[in-house]
């Protein structure tokens, strides 16, 4: 695809199913063209099924944005019977990351989402887990390293995911390190997946080397797949993720 224009971006995300979609939004995302947030919030009211993937747009652009925006087209789009489920609990729904609430600051989805990584229910614990993983926030990191315990497997695997990507987005992981060795010895292959992956990252990779020497042969096995470079893949949670 060559040179597109915002304007072109902006049509392209309209397609949704669309090969060069993502490419359209990171265009959107890194373009200084002058009014394109104007344009971008001028379009949310017609956008339709984009309308999610715009608001994370803008949210990417600027996460210290005012949040109404966002809130305001999540609530429209909520109106009927899943709205009265989630009353105002926009913090406890997936949408909460593909609307890129998760990435506005003052919208304090740290503060709101931390309660829900002890909720009794395990469905609860990881849509939270996930969404602290998307905040690019260093607050973020305490309750998820706490989840990285839970005894639900496939929240410690959520928790691991989480870790990962808080370090893409900068925020300094070492504080996770013990509780992602003990993921190793779980046994549950798809937890020590998740776990050698995060503890495969330059700053907590010491930690994988000498914890290598203490695993079951299937986790060594894991963990010598992960210091080659062979991961477990991170699902993306929006169409732009990096």
């Amino acid at each position: 695809m060559g040179e597109l224009s915002s304007d072109g971006a902006l049509a392209g995300i309209r397609e949704w199913g669309s090969p060069d979609l993502r490419a359209h939004i990171r265009i959107l995302i890194d373009s200084n063209e002058p009014g394109v947030e104007e344009i971008i919030l001028g379009s949310l009211d017609d956008a339709g099924p984009a309308r999610p993937l715009l608001c994370r747009v803008l949210a990417e652009r600027d996460p210290f944005r005012d949040p109404e925006y966002a809130l305001r087209h999540f609530y429209a789009e909520t109106d009927g019977p899943v709205r009265r489920l989630l009353g105002h609990e926009v913090y406890r729904s997936p949408w909460v990351w593909l609307y890129g609430i998760t990435r506005l600051r003052k919208a304090n989805p740290v503060e709101r989402i931390t309660s829900d990584a002890t909720h009794w229910l395990a469905t609860r614990r990881q849509i939270a887990v996930t969404a602290l993983g998307d905040t690019a926030d260093p607050a973020a990191l305490p309750p998820i390293i706490g989840r990285l315990r839970d005894p639900k497997w496939w929240v410690r695997i959520e928790a691991a995911a989480a870790i990962r990507r808080l370090a893409k987005a900068g925020v300094q992981v070492g504080p996770a390190a013990q509780a992602l060795v003990g993921c190793l010895h779980h046994d549950r292959q798809e937890v020590i997946e998740q776990a050698a992956a995060a503890l495969a990252l330059p700053a907590l990779r010491e930690d994988l080397l000498h914890a290598r020497a203490t695993l079951m042969p299937l986790a060594g096995a894991v963990v010598d797949n992960a210091l080659d470079g062979v991961l477990a893949p991170l699902l993306l949670l929006w169409p732009g993720e990096e």
